[in-house]
């Protein structure tokens, strides 16, 4: 297998980086992606698996033969919040940090002599540090047309806002239990979840929704790595310094 973007651009950050502090501040960074991005692949394969407990319970009189099975459905609804929480959290993260990488390599704000602090950086924060400073580059174009509220980054965005600070989006579970096994099961995510009471008009699911959203975390990383290594070898291996990157 080949090198990876991530890989590729890391050998010429190591090798073409003149500025130590600088260098080593990506490469901090550069690790913290790599383990955000294997967390949120394995927060996403715990999710797929997620399945409740059934109970077999027995109706009147304990009357072996006429018990039935039986769901926690406050249990799931617990566990499948709590993964989905950890999940859109750890995902929002691994962009963040891919932002830092992106601050130090094109120069968005001058570093203290304490080194480059977390202020407020961001992907979008980034993004439009990027439009500010670096208009024509690669990276900024293809940051601009991900990053949309109005595409699959906005609603990603919006559901980790409210897991982090407001509330529980996956609450309307359905079951469908045969013969002792869970034939199917459904954990519905609201269109808006700001919105009571929660609609679902796009049909959006829990399981395939992780997997979808971690293919578009995955691809925007990967993608972002190709064009960061393109601008930088334009650039003669060197940081990509703006007139203006002091502001």
């Amino acid at each position: 297998m080949g090198a990876t973007g991530q890989d590729r651009l890391q050998a010429v950050v190591q090798k073409h980086i003149a500025d130590e502090r600088s260098r080593d501040e990506f490469l901090h960074f550069h690790l913290s992606v790599v383990q955000k991005l294997w967390s949120v692949e394995w927060l996403a394969g715990k999710i797929a698996k997620l399945e409740p407990e059934l109970v077999w319970g027995s109706e009147v009189y304990n009357d072996p033969e006429r018990g039935q099975w039986s769901a926690n459905i406050e249990e799931f609804g617990r566990m499948a919040n709590l993964w989905l929480d950890c999940f859109l959290m750890n995902s929002m993260a691994s962009l963040d940090t891919l932002a830092h990488e992106i601050k130090v390599l094109y120069v968005l704000g001058t570093p203290s002599k304490a080194g480059f602090g977390p202020d407020r950086t961001n992907i979008k924060t980034v993004r439009n540090d990027l439009v500010r400073h670096h208009p024509d580059r690669r990276l900024t174009k293809y940051l601009e047309s991900q990053l949309k509220d109005d595409g699959w980054f906005g609603t990603f965005s919006m559901y980790r806002h409210c897991t982090t600070h407001e509330s529980v989006i996956g609450s309307n579970i359905h079951l469908d239990i045969q013969f002792g096994r869970v034939r199917e099961v459904e954990v519905p995510l609201p269109d808006d979840p700001r919105e009571r009471p929660f609609k679902n008009r796009h049909r959006r699911e829990l399981k395939p929704y992780c997997e979808k959203t971690t293919k578009n975390v995955r691809k925007l990383v990967d993608r972002s790595y190709r064009l960061m290594l393109a601008d930088i070898e334009e650039a003669k291996y060197c940081l990509l310094y703006t007139s203006d990157a002091a502001d």
